[in-house]
């Protein structure tokens, strides 16, 4: 199976540097723009599935992504959500500073209410070994986030360099057989 995992476009909080979570932010103009030019990275791609975050900045980030991808066979596909791909959540800090929630990681206090990175593999997890079981020879497109995508690969051995950030729209590229995942391309 192929995985096209793409972290959705910009929002006010990701400008702002706001941590988002659960919080289900709009994408602003800057985003919207970066999801219908993005739309260009999946030309190449025949998509047999779509699939997002039910947070309206990932469905809207693979709608506009579709919809500008010039692949006939893209264009007007359905798109699924599926409550796993949402963000991980960030409790107490859900629309904190960036700074807020680093001084808190530091001083390892107040964090009994965030979502164990554990937790959010095993959501991730549990919905790619699903599609697997019915998309064995498929492309699938999966529109999500940022710290979702970083856990996933981070714990899979796959995240090329710990402190780079995924970037808004950017498209990773996985093969899945069932047992290994190969990481084609990363943060593009």
């Amino acid at each position: 199976m192929k995985i096209l995992l793409v972290r959705h476009g910009e929002t006010d909080y990701n400008k702002n540097k706001l941590i988002q979570g659960h919080s289900d932010i709009e994408l602003n103009e800057t985003g919207r723009g970066q999801a219908r030019n993005a739309g260009q990275k999946l030309t190449e791609y025949d998509i047999d599935f779509a699939f997002s975050s039910p947070l309206k900045r990932a469905v809207k980030t693979a709608r506009l992504m579709l919809d500008n991808s010039n692949n006939e066979i893209n264009i007007d596909k359905e798109i699924t959500e599926d409550a796993r791909l949402i963000e991980k959540f960030f409790g107490v800090f859900e629309e904190s500073t960036f700074d807020e929630y680093f001084s808190a990681l530091e001083a390892q206090s107040g964090l009994e209410s965030i979502e164990k990175d554990e937790d959010v593999y095993e959501r991730a997890s549990s919905f790619f070994n699903e599609k697997y079981l019915n998309h064995k020879d498929e492309t699938i497109l999966v529109v999500c986030h940022g710290a979702f995508i970083r856990i996933f690969l981070r714990t899979l051995g796959l995240y090329p360099e710990s402190n780079m950030l995924i970037n808004n729209t950017a498209l990773n590229v996985l093969h899945y057989d069932g047992k290994d995942y190969i990481l084609e391309k990363f943060n593009i």
